[in-house]
């Protein structure tokens, strides 16, 4: 079972590899950061290649992976000290429904209607899925992040409010 899972999905995780590679030094992450972009690549492929064998829908197979990316990035990106946006779109870029997005323009093109609008649906879809999965990993992190600067804030202003009714 897993022979056939890795004969089947190997070329399509190591083109990920790859593009995330190439993508990394085109957009000139540094070369100490590329390594993590491409695991987070590998990551999101192989997740994505595992959700698709179990049958999950269309959303799914992009959302849980968006949100695990979201999720590695988050935390390497408080390990290493960078923004996550540096391991975050690498990782995300396997993910990004580019042949769909083709396959649409080039139905709308060859005037079949019907073919574009199936494909259009695949490729907002997909696109939902990996914004959702983004969004929500992120203001979790966001608000486990912020809260101790929340809570000190608000107590601050409270202190600051009783001591001018003493006054």
């Amino acid at each position: 079972m897993i022979g056939v899972f890795c004969e089947k999905y190997f070329v399509m995780i190591l083109t990920a590899a790859i593009g995330t590679a190439g993508y990394c030094l085109n957009v000139n992450i540094k070369r100490n950061k590329i390594l993590y972009g491409c695991v987070g690549g590998v990551l999101s492929t192989f997740l994505y290649c595992v959700l698709a064998e179990a049958g999950l829908s269309l959303l799914l197979q992009n959302l849980i992976p968006a949100a695990v990316v979201t999720f590695y990035a988050e935390v390497l990106a408080r390990i290493v000290k960078a923004p996550a946006t540096v391991f975050l779109i690498p990782s995300i870029i396997p993910l990004v429904p580019g042949g769909r997005l083709y396959y649409t323009m080039r139905a709308i093109v060859d005037g079949e209607g019907n073919d574009a609008r199936v494909y259009a649906m695949e490729t907002l879809v997909i696109a939902l899925g990996i914004a959702v999965g983004i969004v929500v990993v992120s203001l979790i992190f966001y608000h486990i992040s912020h809260k101790k600067v929340q809570y000190k804030v608000r107590f601050d202003q409270a202190a600051d409010c009783g001591q001018r009714d003493k006054n």
